[in-house]
């Protein structure tokens, strides 16, 4: 009597064929985590070539924003400068409780300022949340750091600057007399246009301390105008360089 004995693979021969299979789908998944790494990667490094081309188009246009405002600026502080030594000037050289038309006229120009504000949307963005590492260029930004250092010493000495042109604003208002202005010119007009006083108008008190005390507040003033000169001249640089150089880089103009 024959006994039935099914028939056996060879077990090399099985194994072989399981080995070739894990072999073909391991390579398998293996290309398409890797085809799928590469190309998530260039997706971000598109999108952050991107966002690097928004920020530099900003940028240029806040330094040309900024770059005619220093321009102004420096213009504006120059003359009143120049309005410092006028009245110095005026103090030193003529009795003004006699003939005071020049020292109001003069007084008027000093007392203005303008503000220095640069245009910093674009530079706040970039120094927040890591921006600055989607600037490729190595000198470009050291370049757009070092600009931005100097536009906040501009800032501040702006601000000592704006406070001494308070304390001379102060000084006028205790020592020349508004009412005795009113009455010999338009009223109103003393800060309007480039009128010239008429009728030697009066002050609070004839104190030749307090006329002293104007010289110096004036004097003052022109130093500190003389240091914020000189530091816009370096920041409009720097922003002429910079712009100039990422609109050469970026091809952009």
């Amino acid at each position: 009597m024959e006994v039935y004995q099914p028939a056996h693979h060879h077990p090399t021969e099985s194994t072989g064929i399981n080995w070739k299979q894990y072999l073909i789908e391991f390579l398998m998944l293996f290309l398409a985590i890797t085809a799928s790494f590469f190309v998530g990667n260039l997706r971000d490094r598109y999108g952050e070539r991107q966002r690097e081309m928004q920020f530099i188009k900003s940028l240029v246009e806040d330094l040309k924003r900024d770059t005619a405002q220093v321009r102004e600026y420096i213009e504006i502080n120059s003359q009143i400068g120049r309005y410092c030594d006028s009245l110095q000037l005026e103090i030193l050289n003529h009795d003004v409780f006699r003939n005071s038309n020049l020292l109001y006229d003069y007084s008027r120009e000093v007392v203005k300022y303008v503000r220095y504000y640069p245009t910093d949307r674009t530079m706040e963005q970039l120094k927040r949340a890591g921006n600055m590492r989607l600037i490729r260029n190595w000198d470009i930004s050291n370049s757009i750091t070092e600009y931005d250092s100097w536009t906040r010493y501009l800032t501040q000495a702006d601000l000592q600057l704006r406070e001494e042109n308070i304390r001379y604003r102060n000084l006028l208002v205790k020592f020349l007399d508004g009412s005795s202005y009113d009455r010999l010119n338009k009223f109103g007009s003393f800060m309007k246009g480039n009128l010239r006083t008429q009728g030697n108008p009066g002050f609070i008190v004839r104190d030749e301390m307090k006329l002293k005390e104007l010289y110096n507040e004036a004097f003052a003033l022109k130093i500190l105008i003389s240091t914020c000169n000189d530091e816009s001249t370096v920041v409009l640089k720097e922003a002429e360089n910079l712009l100039s150089a990422l609109q050469k880089e970026y091809r952009i103009n």
